[in-house]
């Protein structure tokens, strides 16, 4: 049964990695990025955001984010940060800091306008209606 499951599970693996534009979040991305993540996590509380929009700079150094991953942040390159080991869901936590949506950071990760993206949302409402 073991067995059986980890199949399953390695098969599940590889069908999202070969999947354009998917990046799967499991053990060894989370690991590749955890100060990313960890940084974007402290942002749920308000003095982390009032620090970090002090100073950016020393918010992430405070959190041993590399200048790689710095400039990430600083650009608000969303695909990038999920690209280096960034979990959406915690990355999500500063665009809200900017008050972009996920539907901002949706249309950047598909190089899109925010109009292309949300049409092409639209474009499938039917899809869960059968």
């Amino acid at each position: 049964m073991a067995d059986e499951l980890l199949a399953m599970i390695e098969h599940d693996k590889a069908t999202a990695r070969s999947l354009q534009g998917t990046y799967l979040f499991d053990g060894t991305r989370a690991r590749k990025n955890y100060a990313l993540n960890k940084m974007c996590m402290s942002l749920t509380k308000p003095e982390n955001r009032t620090a970090f929009v002090a100073d950016e700079q020393a918010y992430c150094r405070k959190f041993g984010l590399d200048d790689e991953t710095t400039k990430l942040v600083e650009s608000r390159d969303w695909i990038g940060m999920v690209r280096s080991g960034g979990n959406i869901y915690y990355v999500f936590k500063l665009a809200a800091i900017d008050h972009i949506s996920m539907q901002h950071v949706g249309a950047q990760q598909n190089a899109m306008t925010l109009e292309q993206f949300r049409a092409k949302l639209n474009s499938h409402k039917d899809l869960d209606n059968g």
